[in-house]
């Protein structure tokens, strides 16, 4: 049997394919961090849909989004954090959409029919109904 020469060069090759594999392996699922797992929890227990930009971490809260759609509308989830669901934020948001209701009550914006504004408690949000 002759003997084969390139075997140097289908070594190389096995041996780059091999790093591409692992390298796109570990690129394309990473590993939620503790305090991401959390987030998407508390997020999805309370209707929301969690967003997590590459590399969040325990510490860049700006890179954790949770949201929940009422009526075609979009809505950040503010009161979801790692640490759980803040009842202080949602109550401070409950506040402002009573205040916001009464608002547009006594002078709807635009000069037309006053939007309404509805609390949702399992979400933390308020929101916003205008009929057009």
């Amino acid at each position: 049997m002759p003997r084969l020469r390139s075997w140097p060069v289908l070594l190389g090759i096995a041996v780059v394919a091999v790093a591409v594999v692992v390298l796109v392996q570990r690129s394309g699922g990473e590993e939620l961090t503790a305090a991401d797992k959390a987030f998407v929890k508390v997020c999805e227990d309370h209707g929301g849909t969690a967003e997590l930009a590459p590399g969040s971490g325990n510490y860049v809260k700006d890179a954790r989004d949770c949201t929940i759609e009422y009526g075609g509308e979009s809505y950040e989830m503010y009161a979801v954090h790692p640490e759980g669901f803040s009842a202080r934020e949602a109550e401070g948001a409950r506040q402002a959409c009573v205040k916001q209701a009464a608002q547009e009550r006594r002078d709807p914006e635009n000069g037309r029919t006053p939007a309404t504004f509805t609390w949702h408690p399992r979400s933390g949000i308020c929101e916003k109904s205008t009929d057009e």
